[in-house]
């Protein structure tokens, strides 16, 4: 990291500041990274939910070796019904705060880029490629922003509820991709012929994709049931895959969809670390292999430094008062 660890003033970023300058690249490279210090065992996380009358707050923390940092996001719901986030990032060798990071834009962008990373480790990124998005909101938006720069897009179909959700989305993508997609009433008509299927949905607990609606598709990502009370792929899917990606091992005990699985016969020696697959010669998918992600606390610590880094180096974000002292014994 470039951010000088004698200079005492923290850097804050904001998402505007994000928006701005942080580009797919540098997420993807961030993912890349966090990933292979997971595979390591240069990282140490931890999760924490506080619930509380009106919200929750949550806590994910991490320290990564590799990098000479630690740190934590921070995010929580209001009684208003609002929710915000942020990362705190800190050198581990002095303890001392290296910045503050917005975190509003950074958990999807670590999403989707980590997805990507996985995808195209996964598939031919030369071959033309038609994928399915289940959903149509901001995290299914980011996922095909950022296979964008990984996959030859030949055909982007979107399957959601509601149509006006599904106009939009399709605008949204040309506007950021140049693509066209279409727009699918009936996830069927959205999932003939794909080759990748990317779902990024909030059902609500529903289930959202069984196992005879993808048993054509080679390649399933699934990003958006993150909790036990979330849904998103029949547990049948995960438990009759030819190989299980995950981004992290928490998945099997977090994600309502690999409790099922797990019940359905899903056991943690046929699931693959993502960092540990990076690691190995890139092969042909011969059956469905299905990447299963709820986000993990280093993805989250490693893309905040790389934001931090490239705001030290680009002149962005700014300079705050100190925010802490070290502790003095009298």
């Amino acid at each position: 990291m470039t951010l000088g660890p004698a200079d005492p003033h923290p850097l804050h970023v904001d998402s505007a500041a994000i928006t701005q300058h942080i580009t797919w690249d540098i997420a993807r490279t961030a993912a890349r990274e966090a990933a292979l210090t997971r595979a390591r065992g240069q990282a140490t996380t931890q999760r924490l939910t506080l619930p509380y009358a009106g919200g929750w707050m949550r806590l994910m923390a991490a320290e990564v070796s590799a990098l000479g940092i630690f740190g934590y996001k921070e995010f929580h719901l209001a009684s208003d019904n609002s929710v915000r986030y942020c990362v705190h990032v800190f050198d581990t060798a002095s303890g001392r705060p290296l910045g503050m990071v917005d975190a509003a834009k950074v958990t999807t962008l670590r999403t989707a880029a980590t997805a990507a990373v996985a995808i195209g480790h996964l598939m031919d990124t030369d071959a033309p490629t038609r994928l399915a998005v289940v959903g149509s909101g901001a995290e299914a938006l980011a996922g095909v922003s950022a296979l964008h720069g990984v996959l030859t897009l030949d055909d982007v179909r979107v399957t959601s509820r509601r149509e006006t959700n599904r106009a939009a989305f399709v605008r949204q993508v040309a506007r950021r991709t140049g693509l066209t997609a279409t727009g699918h009433a009936e996830p069927a008509t959205a999932l003939d012929g794909a080759d990748l299927v990317y779902a990024a949905t909030n059902s609500g607990g529903q289930v959202v994709l069984r196992g005879a609606d993808v048993t054509h598709i080679p390649v399933i990502a699934s990003i958006g049931s993150t909790l036990p009370n979330q849904r998103e792929l029949a547990g049948e899917i995960l438990a009759g895959a030819a190989r299980v990606l995950v981004d992290t091992p928490d998945v099997l005990h977090e994600s309502g969809d690999a409790l099922e699985a797990r019940d359905a016969g899903l056991t943690p020696e046929r699931v693959e670390l993502l960092g540990t697959a990076l690691q190995q010669e890139q092969g042909e998918v011969e059956a469905m292999t299905v990447y299963k992600s709820i986000g993990s606390p280093e993805q989250d610590l490693v893309l905040a430094a790389a934001i931090l880094d490239a705001a030290a180096t680009c002149g962005f974000g700014r300079r705050i008062a100190p925010l802490s002292a070290p502790k003095v014994n009298l």
